[in-house]
């Protein structure tokens, strides 16, 4: 029995099974590779799955087909239940890798948005209307009578496959915009006959399919629902539904046979954030509280629960019965185990970047990258940490994600390991990204701990490494991991002394002062904070001192490039009361921001009274009282502007850095340049990188 997590860590009954404890994967197709292109599961889902039953979670919910699909068909492929030819592969890539480790497998039947009906038929969105909610998800045929039967059929016949496969459960999924979720909502329901009109007709065929299961399965087998008691929606046909109007569906479904509920919030169209992390840990568990004031099962919620101390706070508040989630087991596969164990400093928290959604839901890819998870996509074929046929002497240059995680792994691996950092301290560009970006200094403080674990990894602090000290250690492999080259901007007054970058920051952090600072002031300021920074720092030091101080950055002040670096310094600003501009050449400010932050981001800007955005606009001199800039209207139109600042910051990113690679390449049989210095990236690239390079070795 868990100490620090009594209740997260304990078990529950959820009808015919028990889980281990309190913590449930809400499913995600993880796309290609996992499931080949004519949607059969594979060796990499297999193992996928296995990772996460040794890891300890309570009950895995995973996505299946009910009808045929073909290569090419749907957004991504899926594994199929349409008939008994299906229960050898899912029982063999699916239900055998979870049992192995005594897990619980539950499947969850796919109706979101798409439908095929019959074999002839394209699959394409089905509901009760034709309403969109936007116009990029639209398309939508309006279900008749007989299609919904079709429906119902198809629907219980995909259960009784997947039962018979031996799924220990299946969901329902009445949530997020999908099929069901769009009949309940008045948003989207404008029919007239026993399906539509009253909330009792809109639930009706979520009650069907919930009473329908329950014949097939019988009295002790379990069944989950997944559904949105809030959608966040609105349509000309009136508002999605209201709390009141779910606190009756609750209990109509457990009227009819539910076991769990496991509750999304929002819809896909939904505009309002709900997953990002300007959304705190644990924010939506009011919508479950409400739920679990009417429920007699159990409530799971999803969202936003990456933190198990907050976990165990809402359990603590009654709250909620289940944690679902997804991410945190992106992250790491263990950490029910953890939970169980309490080895807290050994958890490997989601650091809410948002990589695995918007790879596999916005850009259709397949799951292959987290922020700190490197042993997804091709990488599952092999073991994490695949034992070295020789022992080797590597030398890994830099200490950021893609160096720590190429120093562990090939410690791990087996071979002897000196890493060298110029700084006081390791983590490299997390210890300054982890000032905008809290949930880094997760990261941070994980990669620390693993490196403290491993005694066998010699870390050499302010040490510059060059040619001739390698050729002193002659080590039989190096990962040059020095991060990449600040991108500078080649206009008048770009060296003034109101002129700062990131680049300036992180060399300051590193216990460095940056070089060519003009004004006796500023020289003065960059030593003593190098010279203070070099003894004691940490983000959260960094993050007060900013708020209170007027130095480095004023209260006025101008940053030049749009893209991640620049949003994340500007929203700094912005919560900290200084007048912001944001300039940015291309066409959208957060250009390359994540799909799933990008427009909460922005759209916080354009309401923030302090912070003007200068999206097509091109910085051509910079002035002691700000910047001198040609804007760009739509029309193509263009007048030189003034942006009055007193600092000017320079965001405009990294260029590879490959200059020492290359130079020590005659003297190191193996050298792989990884993370930023050979190709500018987010954290999750660098995590892979390194991983990649140290089982290469």
């Amino acid at each position: 029995m868990s100490k620090e997590y009594p209740i997260l860590g304990s078990p529950l009954k959820v009808n015919g099974v028990t889980m281990r404890n309190r913590m449930i994967t809400t499913s995600m197709s993880p796309g290609e590779g996992y499931v080949t292109k004519d949607n059969h599961p594979t060796e990499m889902l297999a193992n996928y799955l296995e990772e996460r039953a040794a890891g300890g979670t309570g009950m895995i919910i995973q996505t299946i087909c009910p009808w045929q699909r073909f290569e090419g068909d749907g957004l991504h492929p899926l594994p199929m239940a349409y008939d008994e030819s299906c229960i050898p592969e899912l029982k063999k890539y699916m239900v055998e890798p979870v049992h192995k480790h005594d897990g619980l497998i539950c499947a969850q039947i796919y109706y979101v948005h798409d439908w095929k009906p019959d074999a002839e038929t394209k699959e394409s969105p089905y509901g009760p209307s034709e309403i969109a909610v936007i116009p990029m998800m639209g398309g939508f045929k309006t279900m008749t009578l007989e299609q919904i039967e079709a429906f119902k059929a198809q629907f219980f016949n995909a259960v009784k496959v997947c039962k018979d496969a031996g799924f220990d459960a299946v969901e329902v999924m009445a949530g997020v915009g999908g099929i069901l979720s769009r009949f309940m909502s008045q948003a989207t329901n404008n029919r007239t006959d026993q399906y539509g009109g009253s909330l009792e007709n809109r639930a009706r065929l979520t009650l069907e399919v919930i009473r329908g299961v329950r014949e097939i399965v019988g009295p002790d087998y379990p069944i989950v629902v997944r559904w949105s008691p809030l959608d966040f929606i609105k349509t000309d046909n009136g508002p999605g539904l209201s709390m009141e109007e779910s606190l009756q569906i609750a209990q109509w479904m457990e009227e009819a046979g539910l076991d769990l509920h496991d509750l999304s919030v929002g819809w896909h169209e939904t505009s309002v954030p709900l997953t990002t992390k300007g959304i705190e840990d644990g924010h939506w568990m009011y919508i479950a509280e409400q739920i679990k004031s009417v429920a007699k099962k159990p409530v799971g919620q999803g969202y936003r629960n990456t933190d198990p101390t907050v976990m165990e706070q809402n359990l603590q508040d009654g709250k909620c019965d289940v944690i679902a989630g997804l991410r945190y087991s992106i992250a790491d596969p263990a950490l029910p185990l953890k939970v169980m164990e309490d080895r807290t400093a050994d958890m490997r928290k989601c650091i809410v970047c948002c990589r695995c959604i918007d790879d596999v839901v916005s850009r259709g890819l397949s799951l292959v990258y987290c922020g700190v998870n490197p042993h997804l996509g091709p990488e599952l074929l092999h073991e994490m940490y695949p034992p070295a046929k020789e022992k080797k002497r590597v030398m890994v240059v830099g200490s950021g994600p893609a160096g720590i995680n190429a120093a562990l792994t090939a410690a791990q691996r087996g071979h002897t390991v000196d890493l060298y950092e110029m700084g006081p301290r390791l983590g490299g560009c997390v210890k300054m990204s982890s000032i905008f970006s809290p949930y880094h200094e997760r990261y941070l403080d994980y990669m620390i701990h693993e490196m403290g674990k491993h005694p066998e990894i010699t870390v050499h602090l302010n040490t510059e490494v060059t040619p001739a000290l390698v050729q002193s250690v002659k080590p039989d492999a190096a990962i040059v991991a020095v991060g990449g080259a600040p991108i500078g901007l080649d206009v008048p007054g770009a060296d003034g002394k109101n002129v700062i970058s990131s680049h300036d920051f992180l060399e300051m952090l590193n216990g460095h002062k940056p070089q060519g600072k003009k004004g006796a002031f500023n020289n003065f300021m960059w030593g003593a904070g190098a010279m203070f920074l070099k003894h004691y720092y940490t983000p959260a030091f960094a993050r007060d001192m900013t708020a209170k101080m007027n130095w480095p950055i004023s209260r006025d002040i101008a940053i030049v490039g749009g893209g991640l670096p620049g949003c994340e310094l500007g929203h700094l600003c912005m919560e900290t009361g200084r007048k912001t501009a944001i300039i940015e050449e291309k066409k959208k400010i957060g250009y390359d921001v994540s799909p799933s932050e990008r427009f909460g981001l922005t759209s916080s800007f354009k309401k923030a009274e302090n912070v003007e955005l200068y999206p097509l606009t091109r910085v051509t001199a910079i002035r002691e009282d700000g910047v001198e800039a040609i804007q760009t209207n739509k029309e193509g139109e263009a007048k030189k502007i003034f942006i009055p600042a007193k600092t000017v910051a320079l965001t405009l990113g990294l260029d590879p850095n490959r200059e020492l690679g290359e130079k020590i390449k005659p003297a190191v049989k193996e050298v792989y340049l990884v993370g930023d210095c050979d190709n500018p990236g987010r954290i999750a690239d660098a995590t892979k990188a390194g991983y990649v390079a140290a089982c290469a070795l």
